[in-house]
Order: C-alpha cells, then structure tokens, then sequence
C-alpha cells in the first residue's frame, strides 16, 4: 500500500513485476517502465490506483507492460506510451480483467506512428453512462513537443479489441 502522496511512483530499470500493489493517491505516475531493451516486461497484477489527474501507468522504454486484475478510479490514463520522450521505440501493453470506475478520461494512450499496439480484453467502466471514457486513444508521438491526438477506437493494427471486449455498469 502506497500512501498520499506517492510522488513519482516506481521506475523500473528492466523487467520487473508488481503484485497486489494499492496506490491511494498516484501523484505523479504509480508506475514507469524504463531500461532500453525490446524484451522487458513491466508486469502489475492485482492491485488498483485513485487520483491520478494524469496516467497511472507510464512507458518510456520499450517492450511490454502488461497491466491484469487491477482496479483504477477517479484517473485521466491508466496507461501511456510516452508522447514525447527525447528517444521513442514501438511499445505494447496487454490490459486484461481491468475494472476503471469514473471519472477518467481513457485506459490506454498509444503512438500509432511508433507502431505500438495495445491488446484489451475484460475491461470493466462503471458509473460511465455516457461513455466519456475512451477505450483506446491514438497519438501521434513526437520526440520534443506534444504529441497529437489522431483518433480512438478498435482497429486491426494498434487498438486490438472489440467493442464486446469492454463492459459498462
């Protein structure tokens, strides 16, 4: 259990995994996965977040963070590919068996002209009736600057899921 405030979260170096891990108050980022190699993994497997204003979740390196049985509310991202680091790679998040409770803005942000892909099964939105909360959002990435936002939504490249793959309560 992480308190108030968690400031800028954990930074993992290379593959790592965080079990049954509660952030009460993000801060920051709970956590971010950095190191340079394309076979890392930053596995979070159980746990969940509040008050994250920005991401819960960040990716800086490459490779793969995969996010299963989490809980997260009152968030803007529960997981962002990093818009604008000085160096960009292609990144991959698998999010699996995920309950997000609103407010929040998105589960995942991704760089589609980085070729990164996000993989979402058994996603669970509650108290969201109008749907505010994007599954999957598309940015164009950038390495200085701020990326843009270029669309959101399933497809058969970045964003793969299915519309069925995601429930509202």
């Amino acid at each position: 259990m992480l308190g108030s405030p968690a400031a800028d979260g954990v930074h993992c170096a290379g593959t790592c995994t965080l079990l049954n891990v509660w952030w009460e108050d993000v801060g920051e980022d709970a956590a971010t996965l950095k190191g340079t190699s394309s076979s890392q993994t930053m596995t979070i497997d159980g746990g969940g977040a509040k008050k994250a204003s920005d991401k819960v979740f960040q990716h800086n390196g490459p490779g793969t963070v995969i996010i299963r049985n989490f809980q997260v509310e009152d968030f803007g991202k529960l997981y962002r590919s990093c818009g604008n680091c000085e160096t960009q790679y292609k990144r991959n998040v698998v999010v699996d068996n995920v309950t997000a409770t609103a407010p929040g803005k998105a589960i995942v942000g991704i760089n589609t002209n980085y070729g990164d892909t996000a993989k979402l099964t058994r996603i669970t939105i509650i108290n969201d009736a109008r749907k505010k909360i994007k599954v999957c959002d598309k940015y164009k990435g950038v390495t200085s600057g701020e990326p843009t936002e270029i669309g959101s939504g399933p497809d058969t490249t970045n964003c793969l899921y299915k519309t069925s793959d995601t429930t509202y309560k």
